[in-house]
């Protein structure tokens, strides 16, 4: 068990030196990656940045939709519960209310 402990131990200090170099050599220029590119020096890609700006842009107009949408079934459903008040005169054999009829 122990000799387990001092080589995940090893593994990680070898790890977190390796990343840390890479750190280093990258912000002195001399690790470039042409298909990466990084202006504002974030550590995030910007083709990652702007795929994750235009994602929030169709989640902001998927959620507008949504909420218009479901603003279009409260009136619904509100109009179906002004109608069900409607229900017990018809079977009360009561004429049914409703618009009057227009003369052509």
């Amino acid at each position: 068990m122990r000799e387990f402990a001092i080589i995940a131990g090893a593994a990680l200090a070898f790890s977190l030196a390796v990343f840390l170099v890479a750190m280093a050599l990258n912000k002195l220029g001399w690790i470039k990656t042409a298909s990466l590119k990084d202006e504002d020096k974030d550590w995030i890609p910007d083709a990652v940045e702007k795929e994750i700006q235009e994602l929030k842009q169709d989640l902001k107009e998927t959620k507008e939709r949504l909420q218009s949408e479901l603003s279009d079934v409260g009136s619904a459903i509100k109009e179906v519960g002004n109608q069900l008040g409607d229900v017990p005169k018809a079977f009360s054999g009561k004429k049914r209310p409703g618009r009057k009829k227009t003369q052509k």
